[in-house]
């Protein structure tokens, strides 16, 4: 199988449509080519994936993010190739081929077994447990201020505080593009005993090698996509409470986080307080890449899937 993604530039996009590829291949076989997009016109971005190499010929386009809905469109009637969009789109799922939709942005008391639209627990991505690493730090991540989420140093550095006070051996944290400047070096200052290595001093690939070696994970309420790549590493993992912002409707991502929560898959700070400070195992790694690419080749490449 050739597929092509279609990437905007934004890491968490390419993740989505990278996790999903990299399942295809393991399990039909094939090859992954990446056509970046970052920087062009829609125009722009029409004519780079269309003047593209056709041989050979591309079965599937992967994209995630909506500066890649058209161009998706464009190629599907360029190369009479298959689509699929990892995200609720902004136009109707009738222009690609199958739409890989989060369950808290679908409605909830809706059959969607016979439609273009697959149901995922959360973002894709292509973390993968390795059982061969020695599971030997505690992994913290946390975000900042979002379009849902507010910011309150003084309550992270808390739960900070008592997460490495009740968690034994080292405990290692990294920060996001969007936490606020200089907070790495007040947890230093507040919390001393955990590894603060700010994302600036991180290179690709930090997350998921600091993964590999997590006998544990927490991950801050804002950074849903690492959650669930927190979760296909095989760690039990916690939420960190972040203040939410007051903008009269509640967050869909809160609530995939409080689906999360009812089904046992994460523990949430106060629930690990209540429960001794133990993190709840997930019993398997989360792996929806897998599942979405086992329904793919059933779907749209049955000739593959026996293979």
């Amino acid at each position: 199988m050739n597929i092509r993604i279609l990437s905007d530039g934004k890491q968490g996009h390419l993740n989505q449509s990278l996790g999903l590829a990299q399942a295809l291949v393991a399990k039909a076989g094939g090859a992954v080519e990446i056509v970046e997009l970052q920087g062009l016109s829609t125009l722009g971005k029409i004519r780079k994936v269309v003047s593209g190499n056709d041989k050979p010929r591309p079965d599937l386009f992967i994209a995630a993010g909506h500066a890649t809905h058209i161009p998706l469109i464009c190629a599907r009637q360029h190369f009479k190739t298959k689509t699929v969009l990892c995200m609720k789109p902004t136009l109707p799922c009738s222009f690609f081929d199958l739409c890989l939709i989060p369950r808290h942005d679908l409605r909830a008391d809706r059959d969607y077994a016979d439609t273009n639209i697959f149901p995922t627990q959360g973002a894709l991505h292509p973390m993968r447990p390795d059982f061969s690493m020695p599971k030997d730090i505690t992994l913290i991540l946390i975000g900042g201020p979002s379009k849902d989420f507010d910011w309150d140093d003084e309550t992270m550095l808390n739960q900070l505080s008592d997460i490495s006070i009740h968690t034994p051996g080292d405990v290692v944290l990294t920060t996001s593009r969007r936490t606020p400047q200089g907070f790495a070096e007040k947890i230093r200052k507040a919390v001393p005993e955990i590894i603060v290595v700010p994302v600036e001093e991180t290179e690709p690939g930090w997350v998921a090698r600091h993964l590999a070696h997590a006998s544990g994970a927490w991950v801050s309420q804002d950074s849903v996509s690492m959650v669930y790549e927190a979760l296909g590493s095989g760690a039990p993992v916690g939420i960190i409470t972040v203040p939410r912002r007051r903008n009269g409707r509640k967050s869909r991502i809160l609530s995939g986080l409080e689906m999360l929560e009812r089904d046992g898959l994460v523990t949430g700070y106060r629930e690990w307080k209540k429960q001794g400070f133990r993190l709840t195992a997930p019993g398997t790694p989360l792996l929806e890449a897998d599942r979405a690419a086992d329904h793919i080749l059933s779907r749209l490449f049955p000739q593959l899937a026996t293979l």
